[in-house]
């Protein structure tokens, strides 16, 4: 679907006005879409701007006080238009029903939290982790999803990704080093994560185009579709990220049995790749398995990042989280625990703690808010796998690549964290899908 027939049918061929209200709000949504990325651009190649120069410039980019700003200011503005649209789409009611309990978990524990565990650090500055959490589930996983249609986000999201690969691609021939880091690919980004997220969702999002109707595209559109699908593709191997290059795959696999096709082209080059696929694990799995047991273990290094042993490290980071559960069971050690610590007992953009990170999501979830939510990301979990099993028998090609999104990402949400940062691109993207699936599919 091309970016205009996508944007008239969210006005829902009604007259578009200037300065009404529906364009307003079309315009403020696309505008938070492209907030995600543009908060984590890093300007450090061009050499323009120093690299922290509060509040404006925070590691060559934006400042994350811009940031949340901008996200409060557009929060409120959309709550409004959404308080009094009669148009609005609404949650399933047992997706609503997980909301209404995780929201009210996350406040709950964060008052304990402040009362009995993080006693000598800011009251006010653990409120505001929660009401960032709050802010970041009810705008990108209600509001937005009710007044955005699937077919506008998917779109949108499509071309600023595919943007943001392609511009780093093209500077490297200008920045070279300037746009790596320890081997790894960041692009026009601050860090890895963030090329790494930027990169997958490019490629997921190319998917439905690819294997669009005959007549959908033109000729040389389609050629574009699959060099852009190659370049996003490039990207994520230049990451050397070698949980993002299998969810392409897993992507690429789902949306061949996915998505149907009345072409004998796309039929036949759908059964070529299943049989090569099926002849490659028969000749060569073995091999194969060897091979990845052998980078995963560390015995090989994955593109141009050095051999390390991911088995390994990922168990010591979820020791270290269940023993940082273990000091608090019951209440959790809070939203912003990965920023307390040291003398200061305030929070600073610059105290982030990484190492902190289980890199698990329940054990994640059980660090931040005890059993309480230990459990609800368990069940959190299943309605993942729900809500992708109704998405993928949905006759939307934007609803279906949501659910090729989240089931491409079902593996990795195991090795991450929980995700209630405002500022992240995984934590925003992450829910605006939750909500786009969570509409009325698991009532």
């Amino acid at each position: 679907m091309s970016t205009r027939t996508a944007l008239y049918n969210d006005q829902l061929a009604t007259p578009f006005k200037p300065f009404s209200i529906r364009r307003l709000t079309l315009y403020s949504s696309i505008g938070l879409l492209l907030l995600v990325f543009l908060s984590k651009v890093s300007l450090k190649w061009s050499g323009l701007i120093p690299r922290t120069l509060p509040p404006i410039f925070f590691q060559y980019g934006m400042h994350p006080f811009i940031n949340f700003g901008l996200n409060f200011i557009i929060f409120i503005g959309l709550l409004i238009v959404w308080n009094r649209s009669t148009s609005r789409t609404t949650a399933g009611a047992t997706y609503s029903t997980y909301l209404y309990l995780l929201l009210g978990t996350l406040i709950v524990q964060t008052f304990f939290q402040i009362s009995l565990v993080n006693v000598s650090y800011s009251a006010s500055m653990q409120l505001a982790g929660v009401g960032m959490a709050f802010v970041l589930i009810t705008l990108y996983s209600v509001i937005l999803p009710s007044l955005l249609s699937v077919e506008t986000m998917v779109c949108c999201l499509k071309w600023i990704t595919l943007g943001a690969v392609i511009l780093s691609l093209l500077l490297l021939p200008v920045a070279g080093m300037e746009l790596f880091r320890g081997g790894r690919f960041i692009g026009i980004f601050k860090h890895i994560p963030h090329m790494v997220s930027t990169s997958t969702f490019a490629f997921i999002l190319l998917l439905p185009d690819i294997f669009a109707p005959q007549d959908h595209f033109t000729i040389w559109r389609k050629i574009f579709n699959i060099f852009a699908l190659l370049l996003a593709t490039l990207a994520v191997i230049l990451t050397s990220t070698k949980a993002a290059f299998v969810t392409i795959i897993v992507a690429f696999l789902a949306a061949i049995i996915v998505f149907s096709s009345k072409r004998k082209s796309i039929r036949l080059f759908k059964v070529a790749f299943l049989t090569l696929v099926m002849l490659g694990v028969i000749l060569f799995g073995v091999q194969t398995a060897r091979f990845l047991y052998e980078i995963t273990t560390g015995q090989r290094s994955f593109g141009m990042r050095s051999a390390q042993n991911g088995i390994e490290t990922r168990l010591d980071e979820v020791y270290r989280g269940i023993r940082s559960f273990n000091q608090s069971p019951y209440f959790g050690k809070g939203l912003m625990y990965k920023f307390m610590g040291g003398q200061d007992k305030g929070i600073k953009v610059t105290g982030y703690n990484s190492f902190k990170d289980p890199h698990n999501l329940f054990v994640s979830a059980g660090v931040i808010g005890g059993w309480p939510l230990f459990i609800l990301s368990i069940i959190g979990y299943l309605l993942m796998i729900f809500g992708t099993l109704r998405g993928l028998n949905d006759t939307s090609p934007a609803v279906k690549v949501c659910a090729i999104f989240l089931l491409s990402h079902l593996p990795v949400f195991i090795i991450y964290h929980a995700h209630f940062s405002l500022g992240g691109i995984g934590d925003r993207i992450y829910w605006l899908i939750f909500g786009y699936l969570g509409r009325g599919k698991l009532s």
